[in-house]
């Protein structure tokens, strides 16, 4: 009984992890709207960027069916707020905040606690990523990780504290060269994706960002389809790309999520796929 309590805990830290690491997880942007002189996305057409926008998600994980007496567990809570009021060097930006708490009955058997705070200051013309600042807080694994991507140079550098440790000690403190003219963070990706008018088989293309790591990624709008939400049921677009899972957009972490079929495309739904089940997540009301 104990192993198997053992096994269940180790199982149950990997999905908080992915639940955690789900959302933002969203790559995609349009090859379509690829600005041909330089290289970088344009923002000319489409649907408004929704400042002030805050939307807040319950995780959850669906166990696989040979773990039957298990139900669907609750995992954690995330947040997701873009503003106006982010500043770059003396350049105003988008603030994108992405937060994330363990929670329920999950976190219990894990006995891990995860509170993770990242904040993406973005281009408001091309929502291109200026500077990543992930403040991570994961059972005993405490980290700031900081990012800046040195256009004028085709650079990007990277410094990352363990502070699980006293005094904090340097993982890493480099630059990469090479880098694209406009990358972008997967939540960056994710608030351009939703200003463009999407339809069945739209296939998306752009360069995503993830710590030291850059890389293009492909997304699919596969349907349209009515899911429940809050509110009733609404029709969305389901989407396919992959998740970050165990490392930048693993082979086999493919990541589904559904935008409202409206002029807003809010995210209102995600799941992707884990060794052992599936974790999902779903749009909550505002709180009051």
């Amino acid at each position: 009984m104990f192993g198997m309590r053992a096994n269940i805990g180790s199982g149950a830290r990997i999905l908080l992890l992915a639940a955690i690491g789900i959302l933002s997880a969203v790559p995609a942007a349009t090859e379509s709207l690829q600005s041909p002189e330089t290289g970088n996305p344009s923002l000319d057409e489409g649907f408004p960027v929704p400042i002030g926008e805050r939307l807040t998600y319950a995780i959850e994980w669906d166990p696989p069916w040979y773990l039957f007496f298990f139900p669907t567990m609750h995992a954690a809570d995330a947040e997701l707020q873009i503003t106006e009021d982010g500043e770059f060097k003396g350049r105003k930006t988008y603030k994108i905040v992405f937060k994330a708490q363990s929670s329920g009955i999950l976190a219990s058997i894990s006995g891990m606690t995860i509170d993770d705070e990242f904040v993406f200051l973005s281009e408001p013309d091309t929502l291109c990523t200026f500077s990543v600042s992930k403040k991570i807080r994961e059972g005993k694994r405490k980290r700031q990780i900081d990012v800046e991507y040195l256009r004028d140079t085709g650079q990007l550098y990277i410094r990352e504290l363990d502070e699980s440790v006293t005094p904090p000690k340097i993982k890493k403190d480099t630059l990469k060269d090479n880098i694209p003219a406009c990358v972008q963070d997967p939540l960056s990706a994710l608030y351009f994706l939703r200003r463009i008018p999407l339809e069945e088989d739209t296939v998306h293309t752009s360069i995503i960002g993830h710590d030291d790591v850059v890389k293009e990624v492909k997304s699919k709008v596969l349907k349209r389809e009515t899911i429940k939400t809050p509110d009733g049921e609404m029709p969305a677009w389901k989407i396919d790309t992959v998740a970050l899972l165990g490392g930048l957009f693993k082979k086999g972490g493919q990541f589904k999520i559904w935008l409202s079929a409206d002029d807003r495309q809010v995210p209102l739904q995600f799941e992707v796929k884990v060794p052992i089940g599936r974790v999902t997540g779903k749009i909550k009301p505002p709180d009051k």
